[in-house]
């Protein structure tokens, strides 16, 4: 979605709303690898004594992969963005906080999109007391114990035996 901001620039205290369904494409992976549903970014662009800011609130559910027990499940996705926008002439090359914009427009798909990948978790978890799957047996350990008898790995015991007398 792409905003013409013409009128904004010249009008300080003015904002321009703006209510549409992002491209969330972006986000997929293989932890999120379905968005359920149709996204929803609501906002505006504001020019306070010729400082513009987009604000918006950002609101999705999307299918999520556990990073543990390999389970799905769905996760909502909220977030608020917040984002100073400056034109080209205005743009300090080392401030990375704000975007730039050229022209008159902003592209602000573009800009909720970057704003949700660079705040998405890489890994995501069903809950946070997750705890994953059996390492011999492939159990999802959430459902109780598996009834594996959990010996000393072979490979460990000879590296035990290397480090007896060694204090840790």
């Amino acid at each position: 979605m792409v905003l013409d901001l013409r009128d904004l620039l010249l009008s300080p205290g003015d904002s321009v709303p703006f209510d549409y369904a992002p491209d969330l494409s972006e986000l997929l992976s293989e932890s999120i690898p379905e968005i359920i549903g149709e996204p929803r970014a609501v906002g505006s662009v504001r020019n306070s004594a010729g400082l513009l800011t987009l604000t918006a609130d950002v609101s999705a559910v999307a299918r999520g992969v556990c990073a543990r027990c390999l389970g799905e499940f769905d996760m909502p996705l909220d977030r608020r963005i917040s984002v100073t926008l400056v034109r080209e002439e205005d743009a300090e090359r080392e401030d990375i906080d704000k975007y730039v914009i050229s022209g008159d427009c902003v592209d602000v798909d573009g800009i909720v999109t970057t704003e949700f990948i660079l705040n998405a978790d890489q890994a995501v978890l069903c809950r946070e007391d997750c705890k994953g799957l059996c390492e011999i047996c492939g159990a999802d350990l959430n459902d109780g114990p598996c009834g594996c008898v959990r010996g000393t790995d072979p490979g460990r015991a000879k590296l035990r035996q290397l480090l007896d007398g060694y204090v840790l």
